[in-house]
């Protein structure tokens, strides 16, 4: 299969856009309800306890640097056992990447066209999941630095058009009730933002030739998206109210809904559906490429491109079924999503690490 090349920058803008994704609108609403006017301090615990499951993955691909995620696990866990978790990844990757066409298709419909069935929705975004797919990863990440910089700069924009709504005693007090809801908002943003992480294993650090340079930009695109979600809380608490906050569903879009700057300044909710939808895009190429790529390393296969067709056929057919509605979505993320992603974002990554490190003592020890 041909070696992918992928520039550290690239990665660091892919790093922060996974961590950024999906969740831009939704984590504020979870954050909120938990941490109360805390959320801001959740987000800071939550990249610092982050910072070691990062440290993870960048080490386990240190050690293992001509493989991918999927190639070690079959690595160290066999052929036999291997192939049964390395499909589990799979599987689950794919899963993901149509949970994040769903929350797309479900946010245009709810924002824009009420009317419009979910399905031709679906299946748009497949379509071009399915061509993006088909490009080349290489031209993808190109991509996404583009819409970075753009959603980067439209971010901050748009907090300084937000600031005569914000109201600062919406962050107070602090810690009413101590450093439990601080903790427990810290939870969504790890399940969310840092453990969803471990599928770049499948790019890095196979497509990068100094493996130091691709850990250092890992760190800072985690921290740049931290960065980012950190804004994007504290922003919405400062002009919503995170009692509020904890009841709406896409709390940063109806808090742009607020910017009122002359006529050229309103209904600028428009373009925050726009950023938003392409910033969730990232993620979920990110978690379709691992899946397909890994079904390909599995199979033995020259070219990851033969699977992508029939992959998007069977994201358009499934994503009907993804959630059944929302209330299904709601108990699914705040159930199965966490247990999901602790063991393919700590657990798995935790035993690869070991086991890697038993086999570099024991091949040390023999020579």
């Amino acid at each position: 299969m041909k070696k992918t090349k992928i520039s550290p920058r690239q990665l660091m803008i892919l790093t922060s856009g996974l961590s950024f994704g999906t969740v831009t609108l939704l984590l504020p609403t979870s954050i909120a309800e938990l941490a109360g006017p805390d959320a801001w301090l959740s987000i800071l615990l939550g990249t610092a306890i982050g910072l070691l499951f990062i440290w993870i993955f960048a080490k386990l691909g240190e050690l293992n640097p001509d493989k991918t995620f999927v190639e070690i696990i079959q690595l160290y866990f066999g052929k036999l056992a291997g192939g049964f978790v390395a499909v589990f990844f799979i599987l689950s990757s794919l899963v993901v990447a149509d949970q994040g066409v769903w929350y797309m298709s479900d946010f245009v419909q709810s924002a824009f066209a009420y009317t419009l069935p979910i399905l031709p929705l679906n299946v748009f975004f497949i379509a071009v999941l399915v061509f993006a797919l088909l490009c080349g990863v290489e031209t993808m990440y190109r991509t996404t630095e583009m819409i970075f910089y753009f959603g980067f700069s439209f971010l901050m924009i748009l907090i300084l058009m937000l600031i005569p709504k914000m109201e600062p005693e919406n962050l107070l007090p602090v810690m009413e009730k101590g450093v439990t809801p601080v903790l427990k908002g810290s939870i969504p943003f790890l399940f969310n933002c840092a453990l969803p992480l471990v599928f770049l294993n499948m790019v890095y650090p196979v497509c990068f030739e100094n493996v130091k340079e691709a850990k250092r930009a890992l760190f800072k695109g985690y921290l740049l998206g931290a960065l980012c979600n950190l804004i994007i809380v504290a922003v919405c608490v400062l002009v919503m109210g995170s009692s509020l906050i904890a009841n709406l569903r896409f709390p940063m879009f109806i808090t742009s809904e607020e910017i009122d700057l002359l006529v050229i300044f309103s209904r600028i909710e428009a373009m925050t559906f726009f950023i938003w939808v392409a910033v969730s895009f990232i993620s979920v190429f990110s978690y379709a490429y691992a899946g397909v790529y890994g079904l390909a390393k599995l199979l033995k296969m020259k070219d990851y491109k033969i699977l992508v067709l029939p992959m998007g056929l069977l994201l358009a057919v499934y994503s009907l079924n993804i959630y059944t509605n929302t209330s299904y979505q709601i108990k699914w993320d705040s159930t199965v999503w966490p247990l999901l992603s602790f063991t393919l974002g700590f657990i798995l990554p935790i035993l690869l690490l070991i086991l890697s490190y038993i086999k570099k003592i024991m091949e040390k020890n023999s020579s």
